[in-house]
């Protein structure tokens, strides 16, 4: 497996990204809109954005949003996306080395917070939030991987797919500055998505570890995904999901 940075390749597939990856559930919004206690004055920093899967629930809101991406294609269709949102400004720049200007009320960051250099994770966000400020990490993952299709799926998986190292970034915890924050609230929220063989391919096709396997191993791959989509699963499956929102707040 060649050595990729990882977080850097979502940009080289910013249409297809935006096209056929998942959003986020309306209640898990509302929930952090109402948890952090907003008002028509708040200042949100999005770490992350992409192409704005999570940011136009927030711009419509009217908040002020600032929003950080590395990618310029991703920042670029997200600009696009949310022109009419005057309140949603866009920064290319880490999170890392972004300067802010004055604090904000609220940080989100969807499906993006575990590329974060955990040792500036928590220490910048407290730093970044105002007093009692709220940190909303969220995602969608993907549950009941075990069984039906996903279980059948495990033998090419076993033939094509090699494995990647362990992101060093992901998987770290106990991060530096995490006891800045209080009072973590989980929520989950299930929900589905049924997808066409096509479908499937191209979302497959958006995640960083498939899209760096080499060309042979991920068309096998795909042709095996695609043939017992079709001749099993009446050509298509349902993957089941739960959106995971963790919400910390700043200790005041």
């Amino acid at each position: 497996m060649p050595n990729t940075n990882l977080k850097t390749i979502f940009n080289t597939a910013a249409v297809l990204y935006d096209g056929v990856r998942p959003e986020y559930p309306e209640k898990l919004i509302q929930d952090v809109v109402q948890l952090s206690g907003l008002n028509n004055h708040s200042r949100i920093l999005e770490i992350g954005c992409g192409t704005g899967k999570a940011t136009q629930s927030f711009a419509e809101l009217g908040y002020e949003l600032v929003c950080l991406d590395i990618g310029a294609d991703l920042i670029a269709l997200a600009k696009e996306k949310l022109e009419k949102f005057p309140n949603a400004s866009f920064v290319r720049q880490a999170f890392e080395t972004w300067k802010p200007e004055g604090k904000f009320d609220l940080i989100i960051s969807a499906t993006a917070f575990h590329w974060v250099d955990p040792k500036v994770r928590y220490l910048k966000a407290s730093e970044v939030l105002g007093s009692d400020g709220f940190l909303a990490v969220f995602s969608n993952q993907h549950v009941r991987k075990d069984e039906g299709f996903f279980a059948e799926t495990q033998d090419l998986y076993d033939r094509y797919y090699l494995q990647l190292p362990r992101n060093r970034l992901r998987h770290t915890t106990n991060c530096p500055g995490v006891e800045a924050f209080r009072g973590l609230m989980k929520r989950v929220y299930p929900w589905k998505q049924t997808y066409s063989s096509e479908q499937y391919i191209k979302l497959l096709n958006t995640y960083s570890d498939h899209m760096v396997l080499p060309d042979k191993n991920k068309h096998l791959l795909f042709e095996g995904i695609v043939n017992l989509i079709e001749t099993k699963y009446d050509g298509q499956i349902t993957k089941h999901y739960a959106a995971v929102l963790d919400l910390r707040k700043t200790k005041g």
